[in-house]
């Protein structure tokens, strides 16, 4: 089979769900969507976490100060080292 697993059906559900959609955070890139649609429709113990690798996603994330940032300003970025590649920006 070939295609985005929300645009395709199963000829029957399936044991187990591989997902590698994890971004920078962990919802991104449309993880949680794309895994609910999976249990919904693709596989036979939505309920049961070994039915998935991986079975859990976590972002961890702590508060962090800059003290100097409005005296020394944000780093200069060389665009000219991109070459040609798609810019990523995560907010």
């Amino acid at each position: 089979l070939e295609g985005f697993s929300s645009q395709i059906d199963l000829p029957e559900k399936a044991d187990l769900v591989v997902a590698e959609i994890v971004g920078t955070v962990a919802s991104e890139e449309g993880a949680y969507a794309t895994i609910k649609d999976a249990q919904r429709r693709l596989v036979k113990s939505p309920n049961d976490p070994e039915s998935y690798i991986p079975y859990a996603i976590q972002t961890i994330a702590a508060p962090a100060v800059y003290t100097a940032h409005h005296v020394l300003g944000p780093p200069e970025f060389d665009w000219g080292n991109l070459d040609g590649s798609p810019v990523r920006l995560n907010c």
